[in-house]
């Protein structure tokens, strides 16, 4: 069960409607930098939680992690208009 503990603020790096890169599987995928202090434990499948909705890590590095945006959560949430340097 997730505890509502904000761990780190990160900033869009780019927000994608056709990822046809491997690690965006040719969906919308959004790209958040600035998290380096919760990556050092982090693998790929893992679940990260964006303005309250909980995402499944696709590629990440040392500093910036990539999730898959399914079409119902773009319709359901805001995720779809957040822009590069959003945070």
């Amino acid at each position: 069960m997730f505890t509502g503990i904000v761990e780190c603020l990160g900033t869009v790096v780019e927000f994608t409607r056709l990822d046809t890169t491997a690690a965006g599987g040719n969906g919308a995928s959004l790209a958040i930098s600035g998290a380096r202090s919760i990556l050092d434990d982090c693998h790929l499948g893992d679940s990260i939680a964006i303005n309250g909705t909980c995402l499944t890590v696709t590629e990440f590095t040392d500093d910036m992690f990539k999730v898959g945006l399914a079409p119902e959560t773009l319709s359901r949430t805001n995720l779809g208009k957040l822009q590069p340097g959003d945070r």
